[in-house]
């Protein structure tokens, strides 16, 4: 089977029926009397096309060349059938929310463990690689880290908080998101010479150190996990030339990092493939491995995980039509088509 093209098994997303209201408005002078007009016939919406269920699955297709992972919280608010599904196609769980520090550690002497202990439990119990998600990020993080404003107590918050975290699960999840989406957004030539990192909080506090404290913390609470950089938007333009000198530093500096996370999040239009690769290529050179750790193909509009991004048809909150059968199938080619960036430097994909 050529692995550029996904046969995609035991995942029919039907798209749900929409009626159409049809609201009549009629005026009629005060001497004449007529009949009202006859309603439209109904539009039917057009029917999901058929699904191909036979087959190898998404995770076996490309059992010889990496992970397919996805990103929830299970086994939790997920229905049997959900369960199941997750089981039979994929290798790999990323925690969406559980694990990222405002859930995991809402306070200095708080944690909530319950989801990410059963989240790991399950994974265990079904054979399931765990990614963990994410340690040191300038969102989902609650103000207690950065109270005070002194250097030494906020650096030793962090190392509590990575040591607690990794520490408890040394040995039964295999890496680690360390952390995640530090450099800025906004670029242009003058910025793609500098790292351009964001002004968080974590930045302001312990200066461009924190980056590397947070990849020593992580490899001294389970030495066998490795350990990734996570963003998007790095695969092209100014933003990838500021990974790239940040990844070096890193290096440079002796920072246990082992490898980059690429967000794919795009339309069936603006897939990056010719960039990806260059991109790939990039970090192979540092020594890095390559994930995309999370991927999404929107068939309209713009796409995106990250804060402030639209959802496909029309934005989040938006009118949403079907999509037509071309629309899918080009989505579905997209989609095969990631599969053919360097899959020998990938270790996960993530849906």
């Amino acid at each position: 089977m050529n692995p550029s093209r996904w046969n995609l098994r035991a995942q029919s997303f039907a798209v749900p029926g929409a009626s159409l209201l049809v609201a009549l408005a009629a005026t009629f002078a005060a001497a004449q009397v007529s009949p009202p007009p006859t309603p439209p016939p109904a539009i039917e919406p057009p029917a999901a096309p058929a699904v191909d269920q036979h087959g190898p699955t998404i995770k076996e297709t490309y059992a010889k060349c990496f992970l397919i992972g996805m990103a929830g919280d299970v086994p939790g608010n997920y229905s049997d059938a959900e369960v199941g599904l997750i089981r039979e196609n994929f290798g790999a769980v990323t925690p969406e929310n559980c694990m990222k520090p405002a859930p995991v550690h809402p306070a200095e002497d708080t944690w909530r463990f319950e989801r990410p202990d059963a989240l790991v439990k399950w994974c265990q119990d079904n054979n399931l690689v765990v990614h963990g998600h994410a340690l040191v990020w300038h969102a989902q993080t609650n103000p207690w880290f950065f109270e005070g404003g002194d250097k030494a107590v906020i650096t030793r918050r962090l190392k509590d908080h990575i040591t607690t975290l990794v520490g408890r699960y040394k040995g039964r999840i295999r890496s680690w998101d360390v952390v995640n989406e530090a450099i800025n957004d906004r670029g242009d030539a003058d910025t793609a010479k500098t790292e351009n990192l964001r002004n968080s909080r974590w930045l302001q506090s312990l200066g461009p150190e924190f980056l590397g404290l947070a990849f020593q913390f992580a490899h001294e609470a389970d030495p066998d996990a490795k350990l990734y950089y996570n963003d998007y938007g790095i695969e092209i333009g100014p933003k990838h030339a500021s990974s790239m000198l940040l990844l070096e530093r890193l290096i440079k500096d002796g920072a246990p990092i082992h490898g980059v996370g690429i967000q794919g999040h795009w339309s069936t239009a603006t897939v990056p493939f010719d960039a990806m690769d260059r991109a790939i290529a990039d970090y192979k050179s540092l020594g890095l491995k390559v994930s995309i750790s999370e991927l999404d193909v929107t068939i309209r509009g713009a796409s995106g995980g990250q804060f402030g991004g639209r959802g496909g048809f029309g934005g989040r909150g938006g009118p949403v039509t079907p999509a037509a059968p071309g629309d899918l199938q080009a989505q579905a080619e997209a989609y095969g088509d990631c599969s053919r960036s360097s899959p020998s430097t990938r270790t996960r994909s993530s849906a």
